[in-house]
């Protein structure tokens, strides 16, 4: 996963990088060793400074999804809490109905 999502970003095909990265990350964080939750932290801050999307509705929707899973990862539940209640309503505001399913099967 790790190539793919790199050669995905190398090549321009940052739409494609992005699903990627997302998958990389859950994946790490699914795992959950002190690794993969700092190689996710470094693929969330990498997702975050991807110059084309930054700022878009769908980059910033994705980061809010990803952060809470971090947070969560992390046992910060306050930090979890934020995320997860701002992703929820940024998924609601924008009317994107998948996202809107994963924020609200969020505890």
């Amino acid at each position: 996963m790790r190539a793919a999502v790199d050669h995905l970003v190398r090549d321009g095909a940052l739409a494609w990088g992005t699903r990627a990265m997302c998958v990389l990350v859950e994946t790490l964080l699914d795992r959950g060793t002190h690794a993969d939750v700092a190689e996710a932290e470094a693929a969330i801050k990498r997702l975050a400074t991807t110059p084309t999307h930054v700022g878009t509705p769908p980059h910033e929707i994705l980061l809010l999804r990803l952060q809470a899973l971090l947070a969560r990862a992390r046992g910060d539940e306050t930090a979890y809490r934020d995320f997860r209640d701002r992703y929820r309503a940024t998924a609601r505001s924008l009317g994107f109905e998948g996202h809107i399913a994963w924020a609200e099967a969020m505890p």
